[in-house]
């Protein structure tokens, strides 16, 4: 049996591989999907690599919320309210681009027993005086203030943990920060028909690599579980020895659509969060319709000064024109002055943002 047969057949749906190497991300598409970029950077032209396919298929999926017609509002007004906005920069335009799009973490189960200790803050209220000067004397006014007091704490732990979400991809971190998270609850079970038309990211972090996190993640769970129990306000100087027990790994695919916008000889992603609608993209100017306002002012600016000029010349005979032609001279110098600007501060603001995408 071939990769892409083996694929098929635990997918359940023909599916086709692709792998970028520009953000080393692979994916899976449909066998009808036609991928010329890279769906997560956009940078880059992909190649079929099934062997950098994962052929383990999800458990679980987040189902898309998000309707077309809320996307188009949602990135709708996301482009607008923005000077010299690039024409591709427009909702009908990125609607018509859009792909469903999945990526990949993993929830994992765990029997946990440990021994912990730390410092479980309650927090009380105090009552102080402050004295200011107020009439020509001192005033002493009471004041009350919320202070923590600190107590020693330790125990012992064992707990069962279901579902702690752990990144199944080394940009975890960053599409999350992008999307906004998503509600857990909502998942059902992975179905072939769930994945239809969509490009689904394969982890780039396997069990063994996500372990540390979810080792993490279940410790800071313990925490928190320890300082409701003790009734704590706050917790410090957490230390826990555990050992794990019975870890199930479940991988869940999250909805999200992946569009694009051209500019200054770029392709510039935009992503649409598939259960709430939230959108992410960086917004760069456009250079060319900037640079067309400069020349038009500078034009404007030229033209005042040649009919000012003028004027000036008639006024060696007549006092009015010569004042007006005076004041259109000023106005055209400090008109061209000004001319340049939004051509030099759209080309640094775009820089600035291509500065910090790097």
């Amino acid at each position: 049996m071939s990769e892409a047969q083996s694929i098929a057949e635990v997918w359940g749906t023909p599916l086709s591989a692709f792998y970028c190497p520009h953000c080393r991300t692979a994916h899976l598409a449909s066998v009808e999907t036609t991928l010329d970029a890279c769906p997560a950077c956009l940078q880059a032209e992909v190649s079929p690599e099934p062997e950098q396919v994962r052929r383990e298929p999800p458990e679980l999926v987040i189902p898309f919320a998000i309707t077309s017609e809320q996307a188009n509002n949602a990135l709708a007004g996301w482009a607008k309210r923005m000077w010299f906005r690039p024409d591709d920069l427009r909702a009908d335009v990125l609607l018509s681009r859009v792909r469903p799009y999945y990526f990949s973490l993993w929830l994992v189960d765990s029997d946990l027993e440990a021994s912990w200790q730390a410092e479980m803050g309650y927090d009380y209220q105090a009552a102080s005086y402050r004295e200011h000067y107020d009439g020509g004397r001192w005033v002493s006014q009471e004041v009350t203030e919320t202070r923590v007091r600190w107590e020693p704490r330790v125990g012992r732990l064992k707990r069962h943990y279901d579902n702690v979400a752990v990144p199944a991809m080394s940009t975890h971190d960053e599409w999350m920060t992008r999307l906004g998270g998503y509600d857990y609850r909502s998942r059902k079970k992975y179905s072939a028909n769930a994945i239809a038309r969509s490009v689904v990211r394969i982890p780039d972090h396997d069990t063994e690599a996500a372990w540390p996190d979810a080792e993490r993640m279940l410790n800071r769970t313990a925490s928190i579980e320890c300082k409701s129990a003790s009734e704590a306000d706050h917790v410090r100087n957490w230390k826990m020895h555990a050992r794990y027990h019975n870890l199930n790994w479940t991988q869940m695919l999250a909805p999200a659509y992946v569009t694009y916008y051209l500019e200054s000889e770029g392709v510039h992603p935009v992503w649409i969060n598939g259960q709430s609608g939230r959108v992410y993209g960086v917004k760069y100017m456009s250079q060319r319709k900037a640079t067309v306002t400069s020349l038009v002012l500078g034009a404007l600016a030229a033209l005042l000064f040649l009919f000012g000029a003028v004027l000036a010349l008639i006024g060696s005979v007549l006092v009015l024109p010569l004042v007006i032609g005076a004041l259109l001279v000023v106005l055209a110098i400090l008109l061209g002055l000004a001319a340049p600007v939004p051509a030099i501060w759209v080309w640094l603001k775009n820089r600035r943002i291509k500065t910090r995408q790097q």
